[in-house]
């Protein structure tokens, strides 16, 4: 038995998805073309587009990328640039950013742009030290809704409150890929102005993805392509669209919404089961003020993560030591230095990130399977 626990790296791809994909790749023409074919194959988008924005809420446009890294890119470069008004005014983000979001904003600030950054240490942002930092300068707030290495869970309406009473025009978008089908989420309800998704986090097909943009900034045309040519998705985003994709994922939206009190359910129970489990074996959870049962920070006693990494790979579990899409680049996650970690814990810490295909068995694996490790490696750095 193995037993996989990097759900929030990827997850596998669900049986409603993987129908709608076999479905739609018969769909094989280009939704722009004009003939009947085409014709065919955009009317799957617009239907896939309208499916997904109803498991969304609010009211607005959803442009379809290729990946959450390029949702957060259009958001953040497609606002920057959308207006001479902006040029070399502030954004605003969390000191716990995923890479897509504080590595473009950095880019921006070399660019001319200011950057402030709101701490996240104990997995909280206190919407005070918000409200200070927002002044008539900042024009763009970006803070994800659940932090993807710490599982914490950030107040989006409290912090987009805060920020708007401060400077009602200030743009707010929120990186909600970890909170998409993990959350009872409602973009109607948070405030923000724009929103992340991304199809391969919740069983859909890796290669697609969305940002969510509300009305008001597509009427005053607050945001701009980042890449120019044949003008697909409304001119925000050209090339030809992900046709199977794109209603796979709208498919894993769909079952995700249809089935989300049953899948919070048990994904609860196996993330306080593997709590429980681990209490007792050195292993210290991270336990943020607010968080997300899925995602599970554990910092090891004197162990190195990829140490542990590789010992329980050997034994069929997977989990990894952080955010899949930094594991490329050695050092230490930001992240966890924000939430209060030390340099050595976060260097010893895993990431546990639960999906509603998990069993009992697979959890009582992996904590069976911790306990050996941290017993017969602990040996190793004493």
């Amino acid at each position: 038995m193995t037993a996989y626990f990097d759900n929030a790296a990827t997850t596998r791809l669900c049986r409603a998805a993987a129908d709608a994909f076999l479905k739609g790749s018969e769909v094989f023409a280009n939704p722009s073309s004009l003939h009947s074919a085409g014709l065919e194959a955009e009317k799957l988008v617009t239907s896939s587009r309208k499916k997904l924005l109803s498991t969304i809420g609010g009211s607005g446009s959803l442009v379809f990328t290729g990946c959450g890294t390029e949702a957060n890119t259009l958001a953040l470069f497609g606002v920057s640039y959308a207006k001479k008004i902006f040029e070399n005014k502030t954004i605003i983000i969390s000191d716990s950013e995923h890479p897509s979001v504080y590595k473009n904003a950095e880019e921006l600030q070399k660019r001319g742009f200011g950057l402030k950054r709101v701490k996240t240490k104990g997995g909280a942002i206190d919407p005070d030290e918000l409200y200070d930092a927002v002044d008539g300068n900042t024009f763009l707030i970006s803070i994800m809704t659940v932090n993807n290495e710490t599982g914490a869970l950030y107040d989006i309406p409290a912090l987009c409150s805060a920020a708007k009473r401060k400077n009602p025009s200030v743009i707010f978008h929120t990186d909600a890929t970890q909170a998409f089908m993990k959350t009872d989420i409602d973009v109607s309800k948070t405030g923000a102005d724009l929103m992340t998704v991304s199809a391969h986090k919740i069983g859909g097909p890796k290669g697609v993805g969305a940002l969510y943009i509300n009305d008001s900034l597509i009427r005053s045309r607050s945001v701009v392509p980042v890449q120019n040519g044949g003008g697909q998705e409304n001119g925000l985003r050209s090339g030809t669209e992900n046709t199977a994709g794109i209603a796979a994922f709208a498919a894993a939206a769909e079952y995700g919404k249809q089935n989300f009190s049953a899948d919070l359910k048990k994904i609860t129970e196996l993330s306080e089961y593997i709590r429980s489990g681990l209490a007792d074996t050195g292993v210290k959870i991270n336990a943020p003020v607010r968080s997300v049962p899925h995602i599970i920070s554990a910092t090891l006693p004197g162990i190195k993560s990829e140490v542990m990494l590789h010992f329980l790979s050997s034994r069929g579990v997977f989990v990894s030591s952080g955010s899949a899409c930094s594991s490329h680049h050695k050092g230490i996650s930001e992240a966890a230095r924000a939430f209060g970690l030390s340099d050595k814990e976060a260097d010893c810490t895993v990431r546990i990130s639960i999906f509603r295909e998990n069993t009992e068995e697979e959890a009582a694996l992996l904590v069976q399977s911790m306990a050996e490790g941290v017993k017969n490696l602990v040996k190793m750095y004493r």
